[in-house]
């Protein structure tokens, strides 16, 4: 995951090849997944100098959104990065 900055989310993270983008909002323990999302809208995202304001025009209601808990680092294991 990549620390952003951001109001409302603090990470983002992208696999291309399922096109699912993970968005990690501040105050909350879970990770919400947004399917099918191009690559040029995770790099939009991560470029864009107001962040939330880009998620709300370009993410957010346009892609089918759900909610996962991400596992938490077990100690002496590498972290898992997206």
């Amino acid at each position: 995951m990549l620390a952003v900055d951001a109001n409302t989310f603090e990470s983002i993270g992208y696999v291309p090849l399922t096109r699912t983008l993970f968005v990690k909002f501040r105050n909350s323990t879970s990770t919400i997944t947004f399917q099918n999302v191009p690559g040029f809208r995770f790099d939009g995202l991560a470029s864009a100098p107001r962040k939330d304001a880009y998620f709300k025009a370009f993410i957010k209601d346009r892609f089918l959104e759900k909610s996962v808990v991400l596992p938490a680092p077990t100690p002496g294991q590498p972290r898992m990065t997206l």
